[in-house]
């Protein structure tokens, strides 16, 4: 509790026009004599809630008092001032100019602090619920492909402990559940969620310059190598004048969850605003060491599965609702291993198509804070085999690119690539929430190179995702 002088108390007392008659039989503080000269005063300032006693029963009468409890005294003496004598209002109203510094000083830094708080520190979020039919890119044979219910929670912090440091953290929450195929019914037995640490990174920002080191989340190109996902490194960014940026950095793309092996990359990325409406990028990804895999019987296959990714890109506003993006890649990685081909009876070699390319067209203008906003896109897909890495899915598309992980074979994890188009409406139902509808007929890449089918399955989903 704030203490108070028995000057300040007398002053106090003056002002209100307090009488010199008792006000209680009982000592209302444990330090104030009820012969004391100035009790009068002090009980009635504290029945009248102008001041208060110090601790639990003293008033602390010996204490020294500042300005700015002085002030406070005045804020409240003004509070109640339509009961006092006039005289007594003149005098409030000198001690009101004499304190009223500090009582605007103690609320501006108040503010100023809450302010600075809020500037250091903070907090955001997404969820995210999605039905996906033929997540997996089975193929069409006459039976439905796998489809899945999905749930996603992402929470998040940062904070700026310094001028130029900041730190970036997030935890993710996701499972899925009613898996579906064309040999089982409906089950929930694969609702098992687990909850990793999605980002978190210290980050250095100087002038023109970012470093950042521990697990963040990494953006290449316009989105076929690497997309909005972590990676276990550092990298250094800089920005050229207006125009060029330039980053560069190391790390473990295992970090994203997906696969079972650390897989330490090389990885940079380059972007050119050639006009206020056009950015070209050029990106590389290329592992240091084996991405290895495992075949249905666990494993370690591929010892020559590698990446060695190199993309062109461009992203461009044609009109206020127009947009195209296009990105060619292609992945030099040599030959592929060989594997048992049990039909063959003897090792073969899986032949890779290295190249790809995907362009989506949007039109629309979806505003992500701004209800009523939407947008749609169509989509193209010519991807080889070996173009993306469609097991592990670090890339920015709403399909895998590929059957590698799924249907590609006993030993055949490059699978059969991807070729065909795609539609996608947005809306945005309120600010923050948007429904998302999609739906894809695809081929592989290559008709007649092994793959035995003609067409995927249809891929589809409807996600409805909001932040916070």
């Amino acid at each position: 509790m704030k203490k108070k002088t028995l000057v300040s108390a007398v002053l106090a007392a003056t002002i209100m026009g307090t009488t010199s008659v008792s006000l209680a039989a009982e000592n209302m503080f444990s330090d104030v004599p009820l012969d004391h000269w100035a009790y009068d005063a002090i009980a009635k300032l504290a029945e009248d809630g102008i001041i208060e006693g110090y601790g639990d029963t003293g008033f602390g009468g010996d204490k020294a008092i500042t300005r700015y409890e002085m002030a406070q005294l005045v804020a409240k003496a003004q509070a109640n001032q339509e009961n006092a004598r006039a005289v007594d209002k003149a005098a409030i109203e000198k001690l009101q100019q004499e304190f009223d510094s500090e009582l605007k000083g103690e609320v501006q830094d108040l503010k100023k602090d809450v302010a600075d708080l809020k500037s250091r520190m903070g907090w955001y979020g997404d969820a995210r619920f999605r039905f996906y039919k033929n997540k997996v890119m089975a193929s069409h044979d006459g039976n439905a492909g796998t489809s899945q219910f999905e749930k996603r929670l992402r929470l998040g912090f940062w904070a700026n402990p310094d001028k130029n440091l900041s730190v970036d953290g997030r935890l993710k929450y996701e499972d899925h559940s009613w898996e579906h195929d064309s040999n089982r019914t409906w089950s929930g037995a694969t609702n098992h969620g687990n909850v990793t640490v999605d980002k978190l990174s210290l980050n250095w920002n100087h002038a023109d310059t970012k470093a950042s080191i521990g697990r963040t989340e990494v953006s290449l190109g316009q989105g076929l190598l690497w997309w909005e996902n972590p990676i276990d490194g550092v990298y250094v960014q800089h920005q050229f004048g207006p125009k060029v940026s330039a980053m560069v950095g190391v790390g473990d793309i295992s970090a994203a969850g997906w696969n079972e092996f650390n897989t330490n990359t090389q990885f940079a990325n380059i972007a050119i605003q050639t006009s206020p409406a056009t950015k070209i990028t050029l990106a590389n990804m290329r592992t240091l060491t084996n991405t290895q895999r495992t075949n249905n019987l666990n494993a370690v296959v591929d010892s020559d599965y590698k990446l060695n990714q190199f993309a062109i890109g461009l992203n461009t506003q044609i009109t206020p609702k127009w947009n195209l993006i296009a990105e060619a890649v292609t992945n030099n990685v040599g030959s592929a291993g060989s594997y048992w081909d049990s039909a063959a009876g003897a090792d073969a070699k899986e032949e890779l198509d290295k190249h790809g390319l995907w362009t989506r067209v949007t039109y629309g203008k979806q505003e992500w804070n701004k209800a009523n906003t939407w947008q749609v896109y169509g989509e193209y897909f010519a991807l080889g085999n070996a173009s993306v890495d469609s097991k592990y899915w670090g890339h920015r598309l709403n399909i895998a690119g590929g059957n590698s992980s799924w249907d590609g074979g006993w030993y055949d994890s490059w699978g059969n690539g991807v070729r065909g188009y795609g539609i996608g409406v947005g809306y945005m139902l309120a600010a923050n929430t948007n429904l998302e509808l999609t739906w894809y007929k695809l081929k592989p890449y290559r008709e007649g190179n092994g793959n035995n089918f003609s067409n995927y399955d249809n891929v589809a989903y409807a996600a409805l995702t909001y932040s916070f």
